[in-house]
Parts: C-alpha cells; sequence; structure tokens
C-alpha cells in the first residue's frame, strides 16, 4: 500500500509556513483574501487537489487562481471536479482544515487522517489543470502550488492566465476527451471555437445588431474578449474598454459587474463612450458574471441584471422547446433565490416551473440539474444554463416532423454549444443573450421592458447570535425565534405586492432583511418595519439588552436650499435609520440597535413673524425604522437646517423627555456619548443653573443637563441672534465646567462628549473626548452642490459642482458609504478634540479646544490615540486618518483655527 511521501512533503511545506495570525476558510469561492498572505494556502491546496484526483481515480482536477470581483491585492484559489462542477462540500472541511494546520507537523498529521477517512489509495496517479488570472500576486502564488504539485507527486498542466470559465471547461473537456459525452477540445483555442461557431449558426440570416460595448473590467476577461472577438469576425462586432491589465490597481476598480450591480451606474470610463440607445454589458475580474446595461433615449442608465438575463433566456428556450415540438418531453424550469426580484418571479412563473432555492451557486446549481432543461442566473449576475445528458440525447437523435421543427431543434442544438455548462460564464452568457437579442430584434429599452422591477429595499440588523434565527422554505420562511413568521405575515399582507423574508447571514452575526412593495416609500416602509419586529422579538425580549451601553448617532443638515428630510432620514441606504440598524463603525455588537426612539428638529424655510424662530421638533420611543409618521412625514417636509438622532441609551429611561433633540427658544441642542459617572456631579451640576433653566429640563440624562449646562454659559439665553464667537464660547465653557466637576469628585474615567448645537443660522459641533491618550465617538463631515440619489436603491453622493459649499453635513457616521469599499469618498473625519464650526455664510471651520487634553498636531501622539476606551464601552473608532485640504476661511476668525 502506498504512503504519503513525507520527505517531499516535509521539505516543501517548511518553505511556505502558515501565518500564525491568520484563519482561513474554505467558502464557496474557495479560499479568498489579501494575495500577500496566502503563500501556504496555495502550497496546501496543490497537495489537497493531488489528493482529490487520487481519491477519483486520477480524474483531472482544476485548480484556478483568482479572487473574481475582488478588487487586485486580494487574490484566492478553488478547486474544480472532474465534470466542471464545483468542489464536493465535503472536501472544502478538508480544505479548511489543512489549510489551518499550525505548522509543518500538523499539516503532514491532519493529510494523513484526511487519507484515512476519506480512504484514499495513494497508488492511483494524480492529475491537475491550474490557471491563474491577471493579478500581480498571481505568479507568485502559483509557485507555492507548483509546490504542493511536486510534493504530493501529481502531474500537472498549466493553463497559463485565462478566465475562470475557460478553466472549468478545460477540466470536464480533459475528463470526457475520447468518450460519447465529450465536451470540446481540451484547449482555450478550442473553447474560442466551440462558442464562436455555434454563435454563428444560430444568427445566421439574422439581420446583424450594433456593436456591442464591452466594460472588461481591466481583468482577464480582456484578453479573452479580445480573441473571442477575432473568432467572431463580422458576426458580432464587439467594442472593448477597460482592458489595462497591468495597470496597478486597475482591476476591478470603478469598473466592471460588481461595480454596476452595487453602484447601479455606468463605470465612468463609459461615460464618454456609451451613447442613447446603446446597449453594452460588463464581465468581472475573471469572466464568471456578466452584468449588462443600456442608456434610454434621454441618456438615462437602465441596468439589466441577473434576473433580466434569466427572463429573457428562458423564454426564448420555452419558445424553442415548444416550437421543436417537444414540449411534452422536454421540461424548462428556472432556479432563484429569494433575492430575485418578486416581478421577475411573476413574469417567469407565468411562462415555465420557478424553484427557488437557498443562497448560493452550489444550490442553483444542483437544483437546475433536476429539470431537462435548467435556467439558472444570480441576481448578480452569475449563472448559466444546464442541459441534461438525457435532453442533449434527445435533441441530437428527434427527428422533427415539419422545416419549422427543425429549425427549432438545430437553434437548441446549438444553445449546447454556445452555452458553458460548467459555471456561470460572462462570454458565453453574453453571445447567448446576443443570440436572443437577434432573435427577437430586441435593444435594451425592449428587453428592460419586459417586465419592471419592483422596488425593494434590503436592510442589515446586527444581532448577538445569528443562529437563533432558523429558516426554510428556500430561506424565506422563519421557523425561529417561534412566533416571528406570523408577525411578518401579517405585516406583509398590507402593503400592495409585499414580499418579505428574513435571514441570517452565513458569515457574521448579521441578519438580513428584504423587502418590495409597489413604491419605493412602501418598500422602505415595510423593510424598515419587519427590521423592527426583529428588534422587538428578539433583541428587546429574548437577549434583554437594554441595560448595556451603546451608541446614539445623529446627523445635521445644513444648506443654502431647504432639502427634503427623506433625503436624509429614510431613502439612502445607509441613512440614519438604517444607521439604527446597522453601524459599519461600530465596535460594540453586544447592543446592535439604535432602538431607544429618535428625534429630528429643523427650521423652517423662511421666517414667519406669527410661527416665530425656534425650531419644531418631532420624537417618538418607538424605533425610527417602525415609525410609519416619520416616513410619511419625511416625505413632505423640507427645511435647510436639520438636527436628526436615534437613540441607545446610556442613562436616563425609555420616554419622550429623553429623546433627543431638545430646544429652548430658538436654541436646539443634541449629545452623542456619555458623561462619566454623571450621577456623582448630577447635584453639583444642577446648583449652577438659574431656575429657569433648571426648570428646562424634563427628563433624566446626562445630555439634556448638558444642554441646560450650555444655555447658562450663554451671556442672555433670550437674545434674539446669536453670533458664531457667542455659541462657540459657551459650548468652550460648557466642557471645561464638565471636566472641572468630574475632576473634582475623582473621576478618572473619560468622557464622551460630542455636541451639537445650532440657533438656526450658525452650527457648533464637538467631537470631544476628556482624554489625551484615548479616540473620542467618530464624527464626520462632508460639503458640497448636491447631494443627491444617483442610483436606484438608495445609492447617494454629494457631489462638487464648484468652489461653493451649498450643503455641510456632519455625521456620526457617514451616509454614502460604497459597497465593497473601506473609504469614503464623500467624507472627512473630524480631528479628536475639535470644533466644527458652520457660520451663516456656510463657511466651514475645524477649531482646536485648548485644554489639559489637546495633544498638539506636531506631537506623534495625535496619530497615535487608542481605541480600548471606545471598544470598551461601545462607541465607536473612525477609520484610517487623513490629511484635509482647506475649504474654506472666515475674516472673522479667532485665534488657532484650523481649517478643514
Amino acid at each position: 500500500m502506498a504512503e504519503l511521501p513525507l520527505e517531499a512533503l516535509q521539505n516543501l511545506a517548511d518553505l511556505h509556513p502558515k501565518p500564525t495570525n491568520l484563519h482561513f476558510q474554505y467558502g464557496t469561492a474557495g479560499f479568498r483574501t489579501l494575495g500577500n498572505t496566502m503563500d501556504s494556502v496555495m502550497f496546501r491546496v496543490g497537495v489537497l487537489a493531488g489528493l482529490r484526483s487520487k481519491k477519483l481515480d486520477g480524474k483531472t482536477i482544476g485548480v484556478m487562481v483568482t479572487a473574481s470581483h475582488n478588487l487586485e491585492p486580494d487574490n484566492g484559489v478553488k478547486l474544480v471536479d472532474p465534470r466542471g462542477e464545483m468542489l464536493e462540500a465535503a472536501w472544502e472541511v478538508h480544505a479548511t482544515t489543512l489549510a489551518n494546520a499550525p505548522t509543518t507537523a500538523a499539516f503532514i498529521d491532519a493529510l494523513s487522517t484526511v487519507v484515512k477517512n476519506a480512504k484514499i489509495d495513494l497508488s492511483k496517479p494524480a492529475r491537475v489543470v491550474y490557471a491563474r488570472d491577471t493579478r500581480p500576486s498571481g505568479p507568485a502564488l502559483v509557485a507555492a502550488l507548483e509546490d504542493g504539485f511536486k510534493a504530493i507527486g501529481a502531474s500537472a498542466r498549466d493553463a497559463g492566465v485565462t478566465t475562470t470559465p475557460v478553466l472549468h471547461y478545460l477540466v470536464r473537456a480533459i475528463n470526457t476527451k475520447g468518450t460519447k459525452n465529450e465536451y470540446g477540445d481540451d484547449s482555450e483555442e478550442g473553447y474560442m471555437q466551440k462558442l464562436s461557431s455555434a454563435f454563428k449558426k444560430l444568427v445566421a440570416g439574422k439581420a446583424a445588431t450594433p456593436p456591442l460595448v464591452i466594460d472588461c473590467a481591466n481583468g482577464v476577461g480582456a484578453q479573452a474578449a479580445v480573441k473571442l472577438s477575432e473568432y467572431l469576425g463580422d458576426s458580432l462586432k464587439l467594442i472593448l474598454h477597460n482592458t489595462a491589465t497591468t495597470t496597478p490597481g486597475a482591476l476591478n476598480n470603478a469598473c466592471g459587474a460588481d461595480f454596476v450591480k452595487t453602484s447601479q451606474k455606468l463605470p465612468p470610463s463609459l461615460a464618454s463612450v456609451l451613447n442613447p440607445g446603446q446597449r453594452a454589458c460588463s464581465l468581472d475580474g475573471d469572466a464568471d458574471r456578466l452584468m449588462y446595461f443600456h442608456l434610454d433615449d434621454r441618456g438615462l442608465f437602465h441596468m439589466l441584471d441577473g434576473d433580466k438575463i434569466a427572463a429573457l433566456v428562458a423564454a426564448f428556450i420555452v419558445e424553442l422547446v415548444k416550437a421543436a415540438g417537444l414540449e411534452e418531453e422536454i421540461h424548462v424550469g428556472v432556479v432563484q433565490t429569494a433575492y430575485a426580484n418578486g416581478a421577475s418571479t411573476k413574469y417567469l412563473s407565468e411562462r415555465l416551473p420557478v424553484t427557488c432555492v437557498p443562497t448560493g451557486v452550489k444550490h442553483l446549481h444542483h437544483a437546475a440539474e433536476r429539470y431537462d432543461i435548467g435556467v439558472y442566473f444570480e441576481a448578480n449576475g452569475h449563472g448559466t444554463v444546464l442541459f441534461s445528458p438525457e435532453t442533449t440525447e434527445k435533441l441530437n437523435t428527434h427527428q422533427p416532423s415539419t422545416p419549422a421543427q427543425s429549425t427549432a431543434l438545430g437553434h437548441l442544438v446549438n444553445l449546447t454549444q454556445l452555452i458553458n455548462q460548467t459555471v456561470g460564464d460572462a462570454l458565453s452568457d453574453m453571445l447567448l443573450v446576443e443570440v436572443v437579442l437577434t432573435h427577437k430584434s430586441y435593444s435594451g429599452i425592449e428587453w428592460d421592458s419586459l417586465y419592471h422591477d419592483l422596488p425593494n429595499r434590503l436592510v442589515k440588523v446586527v444581532v448577538a447570535n445569528r443562529n437563533v434565527f432558523k429558516t426554510e422554505d428556500a430561506e424565506r420562511r422563519l421557523v425561529s425565534p417561534p412566533g416571528l413568521q406570523q408577525k411578518i405575515d401579517e405585516l406583509v399582507r398590507r402593503y400592495e405586492s409585499g414580499r418579505a423574508f428574513v435571514r441570517p447571514s452565513g458569515t457574521e452575526d448579521v441578519v438580513r432583511v428584504y423587502a418590495e412593495a409597489t413604491t419605493r416609500t412602501q418598500a422602505d416602509d415595510l423593510a424598515f418595519r419587519v427590521g423592527g419586529l426583529v428588534y422587538d422579538e428578539l433583541v428587546s425580549r429574548a437577549f434583554n439588552l437594554a441595560c448595556v451601553v451603546s451608541m446614539c448617532r445623529f446627523v445635521i443638515y445644513k444648506g443654502t436650499k431647504p432639502v427634503q428630510l427623506c433625503h436624509l432620514l429614510t431613502r439612502p441606504c445607509h441613512s440614519i435609520i438604517n444607521q439604527a440598524f446597522d453601524s459599519r463603525l461600530r465596535l460594540d455588537r453586544r447592543r446592535p440597535i439604535n432602538g431607544d426612539g429618535f428625534g429630528v428638529g429643523w427650521y423652517d424655510s423662511s421666517h414667519d413673524e406669527e410661527l416665530g424662530s425656534q425650531p419644531c421638533i418631532f420624537t417618538s420611543v418607538t424605533p425610527a425604522w417602525n415609525n410609519v409618521n416619520l416616513i410619511r412625514l419625511a416625505e413632505k417636509i423640507k427645511s435647510p437646517l436639520v438636527f436628526a438622532h436615534v437613540r441607545a441609551t446610556t442613562a436616563g429611561s425609555l420616554s419622550l423627555d429623553n429623546c433627543h433633540p431638545w430646544s429652548f427658544g430658538k436654541i436646539m441642542f443634541m449629545h452623542n456619548g456619555g458623561i462619566a459617572e454623571f450621577t456623582r456631579i448630577k447635584r453639583k451640576l444642577q446648583s449652577y443653573l438659574s431656575d429657569e433653566i433648571f426648570n428646562v429640563v424634563q427628563g433624566n440624562t446626562d445630555s439634556e443637563w448638558a444642554f441646560a449646562l450650555f444655555l447658562s454659559k450663554l451671556p442672555n439665553v433670550h437674545a434674539r441672534t446669536f453670533s458664531t464667537h457667542v455659541l462657540r464660547k459657551a459650548m468652550e465653557d460648557t466642557i471645561a465646567h464638565i471636566n472641572e466637576m468630574t475632576e473634582e469628585e475623582g473621576i478618572t474615567e473619560p468622557s464622551l462628549m460630542n455636541f451639537c448645537v445650532t440657533d438656526g443660522e450658525s452650527v457648533i459641533a464637538t467631537r470631544y473626548i476628556s482624554s489625551r491618550t484615548e479616540e473620542a465617538a467618530s464624527l464626520w463631515f462632508s460639503s458640497g452642490t448636491t447631494f443627491s440619489e444617483y442610483a436606484e436603491g438608495g445609492h447617494y453622493k454629494m457631489s462638487k459642482m464648484d468652489k461653493r459649499e451649498n450643503i455641510i453635513m456632519i455625521a456620526s457616521e457617514p451616509l454614502t458609504f460604497e459597497k465593497g469599499k473601506s473609504h469614503m469618498p464623500d467624507w472627512m473625519e473630524i480631528k479628536t478634540n475639535h470644533m466644527v464650526v458652520i457660520t451663516p455664510k456656510m463657511n466651514l471651520l475645524q477649531i482646536p479646544v485648548i485644554d489639559k487634553y489637546h495633544v498638539p498636531p506636531s506631537d506623534p501622539a495625535a496619530l497615535n490615540r487608542g481605541t480600548d476606551f471606545a471598544a470598551a464601552k461601545g462607541f465607536l473608532s473612525p477609520g484610517p486618518r487623513r490629511d484635509v485640504a482647506a475649504i474654506s476661511s472666515d475674516t472673522d476668525a479667532l485665534p488657532s483655527l484650523e481649517p478643514i
């Protein structure tokens, strides 16, 4: 009985030690992380690929080195089983175990266990074919992979730099060579020839379509598309863009299928390329995803995602099957996940069977295999069409009885050659789409009009333990917590075309809430209210986390023109209401939701003597996302100056009196943070207040008493106007007085004092902590000419058309995160222990608070404040510091100003 080649394994494994501080997980996409951390993983995957081949009697196993749609610094690797399908699920566990063995000795022990448990005959041959994409980290990682092949004695074929779908094709072609199920010539040229030949037959005799613009994501798909274009010749003209495969940092950067899907906009590089009425498509970095889009007659962008592709393709195949006279013998079906838009499901269900499966390509692929012809596409553009072996045989042997049946049958046979049935393939799928558009004489506009997507909203609720949530019916219904699904059903029935489901994330303690309805407002409302049910049912009751300290959140808007409140509060996908569910900067996950009430205050757009100059304030103790009145009011109210706040208690009970913001006369105030051991200084603070100011306080929070102290620092609390200098001085005095009182009481714990105040004209906001070594709670600002929705789904951005500042926003957390990015391009971080001043003339200033806790910029400690205190208290830690250029100056500025 053959044994493991221990000496070779020992010597080569020692060259690729595992990093001690990293854990690797093999998932649907294989291993994927930063490329510079994957050396040991690559070596071990090489060994595992050899073992997998031996287990399968020497069948060729594929290994693809890619990180698909991720940005260039990432890389990854996945194994491909003999039919070109994904690795068997049981072996994913082996991969994870081997990748995480801490030492060479532990790795060899784990290998022995795999061999024993999987009953692998080591005398069998091992054959592997491997390839990589264009990432700079690829060559070094492939070298480690090759060491793995060498260590296990595998015969390895290098397919070079190519797409993921080509590698899948090669695996199947190699393993079926010389059999009756031969898939094609086992070369990239064979792949190109197979696809292009089938395409030419399918469009023969049809009117030529206009050239197709392809965004190649600056990835390996660009190289493949160049070759495919040569094979296609005049049958389809391709105009290739984003082909810079050697430009550092260009891969998937502001281009590609994932960019189009997540940002729902045209890649910037195509803005001057695409004309109204023209169609285009985007590949992703390894060309296994496809996203179509077009510009309408007005030049507006419209996305045609995986749902739209499935609808187009499935309906066409059903027509061909019927025209071939095979509708009784060949059954076509579509496979979707719960995330498929309800309008697409309705459109498809009227034409053919539709199966819903749990999220994940492996579920979709396996379910599609159960149909004679199975169509599956995820909304992200990954998908394909599967023809069962029996169906393929029937198509090749069936005798049509009419010329029309013969034509339709020929088209179906050619589709089996055009479609890469091993995996989602952007180039194969692109040709498939072009065939249908050619046969139907559709433009992008006509394709898009097959059905209209229902407005939808996806909300993420962070929870203490996602495993409490159990689902059934392809993740569309909850079975746990008990009774929650019934409440969701009752809620959904109130909405026209309403649909909602709740499912736990597979990788993090997050619950995702998806909702759709006939209007955007209804979809938003339904999503937030279902999220509210999750909060009420689980977080508030089951976990009883009301005593845990967590952080409030706020946003400030000041503009030269009024803003509709919904553009701040409800519509942005990272609005303050969504922040209540999912704070991306929050360190504490024990109390994940700001659900202890909310408030919004605003000033009239124009002064009315009868109404007065005081702000209007609306507060509620219900969670912000579960208050339909807020959503209704936000659609109808406009204001040039808005304060909004969602609360998670740090002090005080749950009551309207304790909801921010508060007002006195024309002054409005709110707070984010907590005063350390406030009860020890509360009586002392109260003693400094006049009777009038003392009686202003109606609640029992540290924040409202801080507001009262601020009012006491104003020279004349009843003044008709307050200069910026007066407000700033009162804020500084308030902070100083609180620090003085805590010091007198011997309180050493820092206080977090992110205070905001306005008189309707000026705004003062602080980011402050009474510590020289710790960071304060996060605070950000953004300024520009317009703040608007640039794509459906609540995707907003701040635009800057000129040097004027028409809008200034301050927020605990940015409102314009870009998915998949670690930076917020519209937002700048406010420095710790600084004050931001917005003058009536829209000048923006950042001023240090000079006291014993001030650390000058010249002191290295200014860049090295810790986050331990914030983490322990459940507050926020901001993103990386950044230097920012001057935006404006103020001719009346006080000494020591630091321009932002």
